[in-house]
């Protein structure tokens, strides 16, 4: 055992029990020489952790200068209500013509504006001042643990410190066993001695404490610890995994999605890129629809077709591998892909030599969507929405139609009169196109008429057929009631009720009616033979010679003479 060890011991009070009574009187000479050395390193050391234990309760990372960056704040130059000064303010104000104090009020909101401004800016400054503050203070503080580590290198004397804090900790530990453990002897505290695995714990303890401190940053909170480890997860997710379904699920369109952003402006751009799931008809071995899954390249303007309520002129260009085909936007699915249809989709582009897109453009593509549906309408939005619908949805019969197409026609006459061959063209091109609308609309409902027309033919033909089996039902019944009554004494008699007053009046009304027309006819037949007689004996009486001296001497003549 050598003498810094028993020195050490001996500190410790390790040797009590370990050391006779020779070895301490053989010992005791050299731990006398060796005892000012080690007296006067402790005190070194004592000294150097006071000296230190001062400095660091004098430090105040916020403490220094702080008097001399203090900044007097600018007072508000209107507390009240950020209008007024004060009361009498406020009423001197309100006693003011209407102008004049709109005017003022009007001046003071714009010096509370500029107030604020330069308040938000004195603040700005302080945090950019007081951050720079704590940037240093932190970088001073990594550069003193690293010259405080760097100071204890390995040597006798690091070795010496080692094991003194060592027993230090071991003495502690005691004490800490004698204040639990009182029922035990003083004897047994003294043969108590520490096991390795103690040295051990310890020793690892202080050097994960070493890195702590190293990685340690006092301003830094542990939310910011777990941001920074979930960014780096996030990016390795991102890098390492491939595309798998439910990524191409998020980027994927359906038939409701279409119906609702179709007419509005950028949906064309938005579609490309996106997948989509169409259906190729129904399986005969199975009856089940059978669905692909497709890559939308690009949007075609077509002839106009019907998409659920209303007409567009839209297709999607889409692709399976190589394969390439133009579709109707109605065919398309609101439902998810499913596993086959992801795997033959794969496949179709393993046959083709194309690889998926990676993670990073379809979350690109997700969050795209995401942004385009979330985006607030506007009034100028709201005016192209409705144009874009309007083009193939306007109500073309009718006086609207009519009305385009006379002026249409007028102009274009006039054109011609004036022989302006642009404007002839012009209006031409307009005339051909609302006449092709027109055809268009009539043609589409037309049908929806024939439509409507069979619908209400055969619901006609339906309710006459139930009818029939009605009235045959209540004939076949009242024959079967009337056999029971025959054969069945108590059965009781069912009359139909009959309202004899209405049906009295209603006689009466029909023959007062028929008596009066009669009379009438009779009283014009009678009326027509007597001009007809009369006619013809007018006739008959002039035709024969004397009739007239006839109608003469028929009349009475009164004549009187005077003589």
């Amino acid at each position: 055992m050598s003498d810094i060890d028993e020195d050490l011991l001996a500190l410790a009070g390790a040797d009590e029990e370990e050391e006779d009574d020779e070895q301490l009187l053989t010992t005791s000479g050299k731990r006398a020489k060796n005892h000012d050395q080690v007296g006067s390193k402790r005190k070194k050391i004592e000294v150097d952790s006071e000296a230190e234990e001062e400095e660091e309760d004098d430090y105040n990372p916020y403490g220094g200068n702080q008097s001399e960056e203090e900044e007097i704040d600018e007072p508000n130059p209107f507390p009240l209500e950020n209008k007024y000064k004060d009361e009498d303010d406020r009423e001197h104000l309100e006693s003011l013509p209407e102008m004049e104090r709109e005017t003022l009020l009007f001046e003071r909101s714009q010096v509370m504006r500029k107030y604020q401004e330069r308040k938000l800016f004195r603040e700005r400054q302080r945090n950019i001042k007081e951050q720079q503050e704590r940037n240093e203070l932190e970088e001073e503080g990594k550069k003193t643990r690293s010259s405080t580590r760097a100071t204890h290198a390995t040597g006798h004397s690091d070795l010496k410190a080692s094991k003194l804090s060592q027993l230090k900790k071991q003495r502690e530990r005691k004490t800490r066993d004698q204040d639990y453990n009182d029922v035990e002897d003083e004897d047994d505290l003294d043969d108590y001695a520490p096991d390795d695995n103690y040295k051990h714990e310890d020793s690892e303890y202080e050097e994960e404490g070493e890195e702590d401190e190293e990685d340690y940053n006092p301003y830094a909170t542990r939310k910011s610890y777990d941001m920074d480890k979930d960014e780096v997860e996030w990016a390795e997710e991102q890098t390492d995994r491939e595309a798998e379904l439910d990524d191409f699920n998020k980027v994927k369109v359906g038939r409701s999605f279409i119906a609702k952003y179709c007419f509005y402006p950028g949906f064309s751009d938005l579609l490309k890129g996106c997948y989509g799931r169409v259906n190729v008809g129904t399986d005969r071995r199975t009856g089940i629809s059978s669905y692909r899954m497709v890559k939308i390249e690009k949007v075609f303007l077509k002839g106009p077709y019907r998409m659920g309520d209303f007409f567009t002129n839209q297709y999607l260009g889409v692709t399976q591998g190589h394969d390439r085909k133009v579709l109707q936007m109605n065919i398309f699915s609101d439902g998810l892909f499913t596993s086959a249809e992801f795997d033959r989709y794969t496949r179709a582009l393993e046959n083709s030599h194309l690889t998926k897109p990676s993670i990073h453009v379809l979350r690109g593509k997700s969050k795209e969507i995401q942004a385009f549906v979330s985006e607030p309408l506007t009034a100028k939005m709201t005016d192209a929405i409705v144009r874009n619908r309007m083009m193939f949805n306007k109500k073309l019969s009718g006086t609207n139609a009519v009305l385009e197409k006379t002026v249409l026609k007028d102009k274009l006459r006039y054109a011609r009169e004036n022989n302006n061959e642009r404007d002839v063209a012009k209006y031409s091109s307009q005339l051909r196109n609302l006449e092709k609308r027109m055809s268009v609309y009539e043609k589409h409902h037309e049908n929806d008429q024939l439509g409507m027309n069979k619908l209400g033919a055969l619901t006609s033909k339906n309710r006459k057929v139930n009818m029939d089996k009605i009235r045959n039902a209540e004939h076949i019944k009242k024959e079967d009631h009337g056999l029971d009554s025959k054969s069945d004494p108590f059965s009781r008699l069912k009359t139909r009720t009959k309202i004899y007053y209405q049906e009295v009046q209603k006689e009466e009304n029909e023959k007062a009616q028929a008596m009066a027309e009669a009379k009438q006819k009779q009283l014009q037949e009678n009326k027509a033979l007597n001009e007809h007689k009369e006619k013809e004996l007018l006739l008959a009486r002039f035709k024969r010679l004397g009739g007239l001296e006839n109608l003469i001497q028929n009349l009475d003549i009164n004549v009187t003479f005077d003589i």
